[in-house]
């Protein structure tokens, strides 16, 4: 038997599976922070987290620099649209 190889494949398994232990272990953390439970984990939190705070001002945010935007265009084309007499 070729000890070397066999060193070399066990090897590759080890690591294997330290990697996907380590994966597991991340995921795991991860879930728990997500939830964020109130009184000994019986209740989940209804408020948002601060992450979801951002996002939604962001969001408010572009939605206002979108409209915005629309509103000047709008004003563009209507001034073109006079120009050219096709109003």
């Amino acid at each position: 038997v070729n000890f070397e190889a066999l060193i070399i494949a066990m090897s590759v398994v080890g690591g294997t599976l330290l990697i996907m232990l380590g994966v597991c272990c991340c995921c795991c953390c991860c879930k728990k922070k997500s939830k964020k439970q109130v009184s000994r984990g019986a209740f989940l939190s209804t408020r948002p987290d601060k992450d979801d705070e951002r996002a939604a001002r962001e969001r408010e945010k572009r939605r206002v620099r979108q409209e915005e935007r629309r509103a000047e265009m709008k004003s563009r084309h209507d001034e073109i649209r006079r120009k050219y007499g096709t109003v």
